[in-house]
């Protein structure tokens, strides 16, 4: 019988894996295939601009629910996770109205020489912004509804929508056409994925009592977590940010396509996973905290076996493989080579990295977080007088991948003593 209700078990996590990972898949097949056309009609420049705004929003998007967004997924009680959503919305709110007055008030300051474009395009910041925290969310709870069907659904509008705008405005000549295309498709995912949550939320259960008691229960998240978040994000995201920094806009586009073309693809399979994992995770912490660990073993080695042949095979080849879109795109496959490492160890960690909230650990991601991020940062600003991108990239990476198998350790090791 237990063996049964295992097997059972794992079968559902498999179903439900490969249903998410399928439309993301669909997604960035789409993202894949359009890509080369938009390098026809923008320049590296331009996708250095767009990087920046892309990375900016991520940043701030990635804590504007105060990270509520992962607590909808800890309370036993539906009407609880139904007031944290609605509290994790009110707070993504809130936040973007000041990242509005900020911007309003000192635009002319923050945006000089390469970013000039945005003095007058400010409020495209803490609109993506709202979109992004309100988004983040919606899949916490999908996820806890077990609502694969709607996740799937929202990785493919978002990303058809997206690509589709983006190259219609371009053909178009607007410079700004993959700004305007990103707006658009979270416009169109927000619509349609509150036309399911509307369906299954009861206004009634919607308490102030309660969303004040939740929000002083779950402070942390608050305290701890957003900053935690935010330097994790800058370590991702905020990387390309650096490099325009340092080597101007035009680098940073080269960055930011190789990241994308390929990257993002191996995050189709993680991202997926993780989001069963943590339904599935935040469940077996009560009942068997032994079958969660040999689950996050084995996600973990069959990552690996998929990842690194993959990620060799991309530094091999990359080059070659981008030089389809013109010789000065194909620069941006001899820079995955120098990514690599860290590409491989984040994304071992990446599928099961919600072990952190489960064992309650935000202060000790915290201190990862603002940890490598610090590294990351101090790589380039030591490095600065070489002028040498690779060498620059390389020392990064290293020390990202040393920090993700440090914590890696940690929260094995963290489990193992609850067991």
């Amino acid at each position: 019988m237990f063996l049964k209700k295992k097997i059972r078990m794992l079968n559902d996590f498999l179903k439900n894996t490969i249903k998410i990972m399928s439309s993301s898949s669909l997604a960035q097949l789409t993202v894949i295939c359009i890509t080369p056309l938009l390098t026809q009609f923008f320049s590296p420049e331009e996708f250095g601009i767009y990087a920046f705004y892309i990375s900016v929003c991520t940043i701030f998007g990635s804590i504007a629910n105060g990270k509520f967004d992962i607590a909808i997924m800890l309370p036993k009680k539906n009407i609880d996770s139904v007031n944290i959503f609605i509290l994790s919305i009110l707070i993504s709110f809130t936040f973007s109205v000041l990242i509005l007055i900020v911007l309003y008030l000192f635009k002319n300051l923050i945006f000089r020489n390469e970013y000039v474009v945005f003095v007058k395009l400010y409020y495209v910041f803490p609109i993506t912004i709202f979109f992004i925290g309100v988004n983040s969310s919606i899949l916490s709870f999908f996820n806890r509804q077990t609502a694969y069907n709607e996740i799937a659904k929202n990785n493919v509008i978002k990303s058809t929508t997206n690509s589709f705008s983006s190259l219609f405005l371009g053909i178009k000549k607007i410079a700004t056409g993959m700004i305007i295309g990103n707006l658009i498709s979270l416009t169109v995912t927000l619509l349609v994925n509150f036309s399911y949550i509307k369906n299954k939320i009861n206004k009634r259960d919607i308490k102030r009592t309660l969303i004040i008691s939740n929000f002083i229960k779950y402070i942390d998240f608050i305290r701890f977590s957003t900053i935690s978040n935010f330097f994790n994000s800058v370590s991702s995201f905020g990387i390309t940010t650096i490099i325009i920094l340092f080597f101007g806009p035009k680098v940073a586009g080269l960055y930011f396509l190789a990241e994308k073309i390929f990257a993002v693809p191996i995050s189709i399979l993680t991202s997926s996973i993780s989001q069963v994992y943590f339904e599935k995770a935040s469940r077996l912490f009560y009942r068997d905290k032994f079958e969660l660990l040999q689950l996050t073993l084995k996600i973990q080695k069959n990552i690996f076996k998929i990842l690194f042949p993959s990620l060799l095979f991309l530094c091999l080849l990359g080059e070659i493989l981008l030089n389809i879109l013109g010789e000065e795109w194909s620069k941006a496959g001899a820079i995955l080579k120098f990514i690599s490492v860290y590409i491989l160890f984040k994304n071992i960690y990446s599928p099961i990295s919600h072990i952190g909230d489960i064992l309650n650990k935000q202060k000790q991601l915290l201190l990862f977080n603002f940890s490598i991020f610090s590294f990351q940062v101090i790589s380039f600003v030591a490095l600065n007088n070489f002028n040498d991108l690779k060498l620059t990239l390389l020392t990064s990476s290293f020390f990202g991948a040393v920090h993700y198998i440090l914590l890696d350790y940690y929260m094995k090791k963290e489990l193992k003593k609850m067991i």
